[in-house]
């Protein structure tokens, strides 16, 4: 019987060895690349802002140099390869072509450069200064080379003497040419 404890050191041995080998190569290939133990997630847009701005104010010329357009923004975040800018706190002023002002305003927005565009989001009130006329929508989009704003939204237009209810609207900014698109209903104050 003692012998048979002489026959097994060298099979623990080689065992012990053995496994001494497979964990030093387990760590070798986990940690000896240089990798990471746990992974990281990668960087999105969403988490890496390029760019922020306060207060800004943003004016468009058209060719004969008249200033037919000014944005301005509370705050506003650009993010890395992502050319739009996130803003909060907007107003948004234009000019049709008789002096009439359009004034717009909103919670939040995201101005595309690239296309130039400008989305109003969120609260969205549209004033035809001169006129009293007043918009509500939930939101709208600004093509900026247009002058024109167009929204497929609920849009709800108060004046002095009316109130009207519609789906969608088509504003040509210079013209002051409003087209409520369907759904139209309008009450007259008594």
């Amino acid at each position: 019987m003692g012998n048979s404890g002489e026959d097994l050191r060298p099979m623990k041995l080689t065992f012990s060895s053995l496994l001494l080998m497979a964990i030093a190569t387990f760590f070798w290939m986990t940690l000896g690349r240089g990798d990471e133990v746990i992974p990281t997630a990668p960087l999105t847009t969403d988490s890496v802002p390029d760019s922020y701005v306060e207060r800004a104010e943003r004016w468009s010329y058209d060719p004969q140099g008249m200033r037919i357009q000014h944005l301005t923004m509370g705050s506003g975040t650009t993010y890395i390869n992502d050319p739009v800018t996130y803003a909060e706190d907007l107003t948004f002023l234009s000019p049709d072509k008789n002096g009439n002002r359009w004034h717009m305003t909103a919670a939040q927005g995201q101005l595309h450069p690239e296309i130039k565009e400008l989305l109003l989001l969120e609260g969205v009130e549209i004033n035809q200064l001169e006129r009293g006329a007043n918009m509500q929508t939930s939101h709208i989009r600004l093509l900026l080379n247009e002058n024109r704003a167009i929204t497929d939204a609920r849009v709800h237009m108060s004046t002095a003497n009316s109130t009207t209810t519609a789906t969608g609207l088509n504003l040509d900014l210079t013209s002051s040419q409003a087209t409520l698109l369907h759904e139209v209903e309008t009450r007259y104050a008594k």
